[in-house]
């Protein structure tokens, strides 16, 4: 059984890895309908990547640059990889939704998998990196109002 951790109102570690889960929730339903090859498949896909694109839109355009004025150099590099993943993942993101319009199941089945394997990374290096290093280098009413700028823009129909 899976423990359940109490979430801060002030931790961007905290708020990041619950939206990582709910994420990871979508993204298996969608997983098992390509398998499936199930016709619903682009429907579960499109919410999914309304969520996903908000999540990584966020990060780039409020959390990172937050983060990166006071971060080390190593610290800003690291930064800089999840943003490459970011672009990664919206390239993937769109080829997977090509395959599914056309029907093609065992590319699409392909191109969730690698999805799958870019997103469990990322997320790892997100949780272990600049979440951890936001709560340790902002400030904690910067740290809510960012938290509450994020839950604020989130889609409603991926909640």
């Amino acid at each position: 059984m899976k423990e359940i951790v109490p979430r801060s109102v002030e931790s961007v570690d905290d708020a990041l890895r619950g939206d990582h889960e709910r994420l990871d929730a979508l993204r298996s339903k969608l997983e098992e309908a390509i398998a499936a090859r199930l016709p619903t498949a682009l429907d579960l896909l499109r919410p999914f990547v309304r969520a996903l694109l908000h999540h990584m839109s966020w990060e780039d355009h409020s959390l990172f640059p937050a983060v990166k004025v006071l971060a080390s150099g190593k610290e800003r590099r690291s930064i800089e990889s999840l943003e490459i993943d970011h672009e990664r993942l919206r390239e993937t993101l769109a080829g997977l939704e090509t395959s599914l319009a056309a029907g093609d199941h065992a590319e699409a089945e392909r191109q969730v998998h690698w999805l799958g394997t870019l997103l469990d990374g990322h997320n790892y290096d997100e949780e272990h990196g600049v979440y951890v290093e936001a709560d340790r280098l902002l400030l904690r009413a910067d740290r809510r109002r960012l938290i509450e700028r994020f839950r604020v823009g989130r889609p409603e129909e991926s909640r």
